[in-house]
């Protein structure tokens, strides 16, 4: 009876932990095309970047963590904030 009590407290704590981790949307590719849903700084170094306007495509090149790709503009790499981009506009 112990082991299915501790079993049924083990997995309403794994549950538990599920529910409360934050929900990343579906994360654009390397290599999708996608666009800005509002103007961003693509920084190319900790304190500076290039301004890139609202609806611009980017390309992602690659992934930075869970808060930005590296991504592509109009010729330049840098850095941009996921939350820039339109996820479902990605191809």
């Amino acid at each position: 009876m112990r082991a299915l009590l501790r079993g049924v407290a083990a997995a309403t704590l794994a549950s538990a932990i599920a529910i409360s981790m934050p929900v990343v949307a579906a994360a654009a590719s390397p290599n999708d095309l996608c666009r800005t849903n509002s103007s961003a700084t693509l920084y190319t170094s900790p304190t500076s970047g290039i301004w890139v306007p609202e609806n611009s495509l980017v390309r992602i090149l690659d992934y930075r963590g869970p808060y930005h790709y590296l991504a592509r503009y109009d010729g330049t790499v840098g850095q941009l904030e996921r939350s820039r981009v339109i996820q479902s506009s990605c191809y």
